[in-house]
């Protein structure tokens, strides 16, 4: 009889337990923002949504205007009356389309209802205002007509009629970002650039600009672009120098040589630039170039920018790449100094390029010192003209004792030869800075 009644009270406070789960009368959440702008070519939105009782049974979200309602989601949740829903939270995010937003002039609102699984069917309904904008950034090109060319950089000045999400120079697939004009207002804006080597010389250059909500502008100028071929090199190795290379790079001792050059020539060289474009991505918003970038003292060229190298051994070619900058070789262990002032962003080991130091001189304009045997600099120093950054040396993957220097704008490698001179400096990139 005791046990009866045990069981008796169990099943009511199962009951009365199942009552309160199954009877829960907290509405749905809704989380989203309280009000929505989109551009012409509409967006995704974000919408939380959250039931931890009954769990999600359904949802509905659509736009609604004047000219009538679009449905843009509807979903049903897997449950029971008797066991809930066994979701209880869930992001969604609906794609508004630009033909959706065609025919919105007015007011718009987004209404969103959600349902959950309890007995009583609770809901909510959120209705967040929606307006369109449909103006694009206006562009003035302030530069004139621009000489460039292939391997080569070039500046701009341009004014916008609002600050929007990004701007700056498109060449081709490539974005060169813009900054706020030195003495300007922040919708005055410069942009250094670069026409990648091997270029078609068509490529379209020009100035893009996008606001928060997508609206994009585009804005060219009178360009004219010249052709700069790349110079095919031959390059010798020897057994001896792959047996001083290949150990630091932690290669085996029973690898082929041939296949081991290769793969640093190759696997490890991109895996270095990805990590060097990740270094210098976030560039100063200030230029501190003062004249032309200064080459490394009493140094002479032993090759030059945008070399095709081809490496042989034994008379069979094993593998190949672009020499992206300038080797300058002087006395062993030479000094090796700052082109420009600048803050250094990084100063250590960098595989190919041995120990190296890379300068943010700001506006996307970087300078990078490779080969060296010592550093004198730490990352995040300010640096002078012609302050030492360490010693000239063999490392990484050098042959011999010399400075390999390099100048990036933004991600691109570009021909030191127009950063040496002052009248190119002068005309090219201190006119659009004034």
């Amino acid at each position: 009889m005791r046990s009866l009644k045990l069981i008796l009270a169990l099943l009511v406070v199962a009951a009365a337990v199942w009552t309160c789960q199954r009877a829960e009368r907290e509405a749905p959440v809704v989380e989203t923002a309280e009000d929505l702008t989109l551009g012409a070519a509409g967006g995704e939105v974000a919408i939380d949504l959250a039931d931890p009782g009954a769990g999600l049974r359904g949802v509905r979200v659509t736009l609604s205007h004047a000219e009538g309602e679009t449905l843009l989601l509807e979903r049903e949740f897997a449950g029971d009356l008797f066991l809930g829903g066994a979701l209880n939270a869930l992001t969604l995010r609906p794609r508004i389309a630009a033909e959706s937003l065609e025919a919105v002039q007015g007011d718009a609102w987004l209404r969103v209802e959600v349902r959950d699984w309890s007995l009583f069917a609770n809901s909510t309904l959120r209705e967040i205002p929606l307006s369109v904008d449909r103006e694009a950034p206006e562009i003035e090109v302030a530069s004139g007509l621009t000489y460039l060319r292939e391997a080569g950089s070039g500046a701009v000045a341009y004014t916008l009629s609002e600050l929007g999400e990004r701007d700056g120079v498109r060449v081709g697939e490539r974005f060169f970002r813009g900054f706020a004009k030195p003495g300007g207002d922040e919708l005055q804006r410069v942009a250094l650039f670069a026409i990648p080597p091997g270029s078609d010389p068509d490529l379209p250059v020009v100035v893009v600009a996008e606001d928060a909500v997508g609206n994009r502008a585009e804005a060219g100028w009178a360009t004219v672009v010249k052709s700069w071929p790349l110079r095919d090199a031959h390059v010798t190795i020897s057994p001896a120098f792959l047996a001083r290379i290949l150990p630091r790079f932690d290669h085996d001792d029973d690898a082929d040589p041939a296949a081991a050059f290769d793969d640093i020539n190759t696997r490890v060289r991109a895996e270095n630039e990805r990590r060097l474009r990740e270094l210098i991505a976030d560039s100063d918003t200030q230029l501190a170039l003062d004249g032309a970038l200064q080459q490394m003292s009493g140094s002479m060229v032993t090759s030059r920018f945008g070399e095709r190298r081809a490496y042989f051994l034994k008379g069979k070619r094993i593998s190949e790449a672009v020499h992206l900058g300038y080797d300058l070789a002087a006395t062993a262990r030479a000094r090796v100094t700052a082109a420009a002032p600048g803050r250094v962003v990084y100063a250590g080991d960098l595989g190919i390029y041995g120990k190296c130091v890379l300068i943010d001189h700001g506006l996307g304009l970087t300078t990078l010192y490779g080969h060296l045997s010592s550093l004198e600099v730490k990352a995040g120093q300010r640096v002078e003209r012609g302050q030492q950054l360490g010693r000239s040396g063999a490392t990484g993957l050098a042959g011999g004792d010399h400075l390999h220097f390099s100048v990036l704008v933004g991600d691109v490698y570009v021909d030191p030869i127009e950063w040496w001179d002052p009248e190119w400096v002068r005309t090219h990139v201190q006119t659009a800075l004034e």
